[in-house]
């Protein structure tokens, strides 16, 4: 069987492989998941998800947010709700972003030559930092971890483009986020 993630040509491609995985028609190695589907946690996301990666906003990372709950490990646990990716249309980019700070969101954006972004804690455990996004080492670096295996095309894309990262501020709050992207892509 062939890897059809060598095969894409352009951030689009990917979209719609990144779509077609989290719908469950595409199985097999994914770039930068470690499991065969995403997290059960997401499942209420992937209809947005898809829809965002197919519109040409590569979603890499996403979780919902959740509020304070006790975990597996007896710690309170909480998320802000957050989403990051890649994005090559500067139109849709736009779009994204207007509408993410109109509904009070946390939008960074990192383009080419942004070597480094410490990150913004989005799940906490009993309070104390757990997990970030918007945490950036530079494109080159995390397009070489992300997108190894990919084609070659869309990798010169990749790095034209803008690693994108929307956060909800407050704190286990689950629809804004999500109505402001189902929105921007509408």
């Amino acid at each position: 069987m062939s890897n059809p993630w060598k095969k894409a040509a352009s951030v689009a491609d990917l979209g719609n492989l990144m779509a077609d995985w989290l719908e469950g028609r595409l199985g097999g190695w994914t770039p930068n998941y470690l499991d065969d589907r995403p997290d059960e946690e997401t499942n209420h996301l992937i209809p947005v998800l898809a829809t965002l990666c197919r519109a040409g906003f590569v979603t890499t990372c996403s979780q919902p947010g959740h509020p304070p709950v006790r975990g597996y490990d007896g710690r309170m646990w909480q998320q802000r709700a957050a989403v990051e990716g890649w994005i090559s249309d500067a139109r849709l980019l736009d779009r994204i972003r207007t509408g993410a700070k109109r509904e009070g969101l946390t939008v960074v954006a990192h383009r080419p030559g942004v070597q480094w972004h410490d990150g913004i804690p989005v799940t906490e455990a009993d309070r104390e930092p757990y997990t970030w996004f918007a945490r950036t080492e530079g494109h080159r670096y995390m397009i070489a971890c992300e997108w190894n295996g990919v084609g070659g095309r869309a990798v010169r894309e990749l790095r034209k483009s803008t690693y994108l990262t929307l956060i909800d501020p407050v704190w286990g709050r689950d629809d804004r986020l999500w109505r402001a992207l189902a929105n921007a892509i509408r």
